[in-house]
């Protein structure tokens, strides 16, 4: 095979090409396991700040009917 007018054996392409498609795969496979790596820490921030926003809505919830009812108290009692 004749490449910029050097003959280049046919098997030494292919070979170099079969090596090429290899670590680009290999590479393929690393990013893949860091990409569902990093989708469940994701995961889990997300899970965190839900629980996160339930509690923080419950604890207002309590304050708010707290001071329902102090506000109910004092104009019962006035």
């Amino acid at each position: 095979m004749l490449v910029f007018g050097v003959d280049i054996p046919l098997v030494e392409v292919i070979f170099t090409v079969a090596v090429l498609i290899i670590i680009i795969l290999i590479e393929a496979v690393i990013m893949l396991f860091v990409f569902i790596k990093q989708m469940n820490k994701m995961k889990n921030v997300i899970t965190s700040l839900e629980n996160m926003y339930h509690l923080s809505s419950h604890v207002k919830r309590e304050e708010l009917e707290k001071e329902t009812k102090v506000a109910g108290k004092e104009s019962k009692g006035k």
